[in-house]
């Protein structure tokens, strides 16, 4: 069958000045809450969230770090090498700058750190960086110990509890981004059984998809895992592999796709030729599941709850839960976002939060099966932000 013509959806408007203004406003105040003089951030997430800086280039060169330093009062300041002075200006809110002839191992705009942070009025004397759960340093461990003496009296404190809580409630035009991207993957999902083609392996079916996904508008496609194999898969986080595809093969595709900064994250199985009896019950449940997830993903509601929800259909129908260790989690500008989906996490769910629901589940020895939607919460009931998977499994027949 031949594959129809592509269709590019229409964009999001870029971040208006007012949104980061709304970030800086908020974050000042969390920051108080905190007991914080000002905010370091390094990473790639973080630092595009509060600065609004994008790049090609600083993120996948190791030499040299970048710095966005966020007072509680007074002008931000971006620390950045020379190199990235024009990018820096083409793309950030903030224009005032610190730079320096990077790649300089020796000091690698540390003076410069030191001179702004010690300027910073002092009222509590710590200062934030990334140091918690699910955060990851741009700079050098090392560059942080000794940063953390040059700028005594001010303590080290960790930042990440004011940024996860700045950051867990999207607004409006970040949850658009979403939404945008989630679309962007469901129309090459919904190409992808007339894409796969006989001898394919997975790495064809997987190089064929994401060049979809770049050819309906795709900024990045980071996370492209697949499993497969006869009957079902073993692995979800896998891939791809050089093993050839075949009839009675079931396979899953899961993609953290990128647009403007913003991931989706959400997976579709697909059978080459008709699936075993076990594997459609499986894709049953798990569809079931999904939707007891959507309907507990409600204001008041915790992510315990709505693991809860999506367990009890599996458990009720006497099914092995899968090995992942939660059914879905936060999604923004990271593909995995607090919170988690399973036992024990109390997060309350607020509007703005957007969620991915995905339970999964072991049946017929060691295979494995998923599904995963992503949704947004409301005041009302959660808006999905991809196209419901269908509740049968598609076939391509061979």
């Amino acid at each position: 069958m031949p594959v129809s013509k592509l269709v590019r959806r229409r964009e999001p408007a870029e971040f208006t000045r007012q949104e980061f203004e709304h970030r800086v406003e908020r974050a000042r105040k969390l920051m108080v809450k905190a007991k914080l003089d000002g905010i370091l951030v390094s990473s790639e997430m973080n630092l595009e969230y509060l600065s609004g800086f994008t790049t090609q280039f600083a993120w996948n060169t190791p030499t040299r770090p970048w710095y966005f330093l966020l007072p509680l009062k007074g002008k931000a300041v971006g620390v950045i090498p020379e190199i990235g002075i024009t990018n820096w200006q083409a793309t950030s809110w903030c224009q005032n700058l610190l730079t320096w002839p990077s790649p300089r191992p020796e000091n690698e705009g540390l003076d410069l750190l030191t001179k702004a942070i010690k300027a910073l009025p002092r009222r509590f004397g710590r200062l934030g960086v990334e140091l918690g759960d699910e955060s990851r340093l741009g700079m050098p461990v090392a560059d942080l110990l000794r940063l953390g003496k040059m700028i005594r009296p001010f303590e080290l404190a960790d930042a990440i509890p004011v940024i996860r809580e700045l950051r867990i409630i999207k607004s409006a035009a970040e949850v658009a981004r979403i939404k945008h991207i989630c679309g962007v993957a469901n129309d090459a999902f919904d190409r992808l059984p007339d894409l796969v083609a006989d001898g394919d392996t997975e790495r064809d079916i997987v190089r064929k998809f994401q060049a979809e996904l770049y050819l309906l508008g795709a900024d990045k496609t980071p996370y492209t895992a697949i499993g497969s194999g006869k009957g079902g898969y073993d692995s979800i986080i896998q891939g791809p592999l050089p093993r050839r595809l075949r009839k009675g093969d079931i396979f899953l595709i899961d993609t953290g796709t990128k647009w403007g900064g913003y991931f989706c994250d959400f997976d579709r199985n697909i059978a080459l030729g008709k699936p075993t009896d076990k594997a459609r019950r499986m894709h049953d449940l798990l569809w079931l599941s999904t939707e007891a997830g959507i309907k507990a993903a409600v204001p008041g509601n915790t992510a315990a709850d709505v693991y809860a929800a999506q367990a009890k259909v599996l458990v009720d129908a006497g099914i092995v839960l899968g090995n992942v260790g939660r059914f879905g989690h936060g999604l923004g500008k990271n593909m995995t976002e607090p919170p988690s989906n399973k036992p024990g996490d109390a997060t309350v769910l607020r509007p703005g939060l957007v969620l991915t629901i995905e339970p999964s589940a072991m049946y017929d020895g060691n295979k494995i099966m998923v599904h995963e939607e992503n949704l947004v919460v409301t005041d009302g009931k959660p808006k999905l932000l991809t196209r419901r998977a269908p509740r049968e499994m598609p076939v391509v027949a061979w």
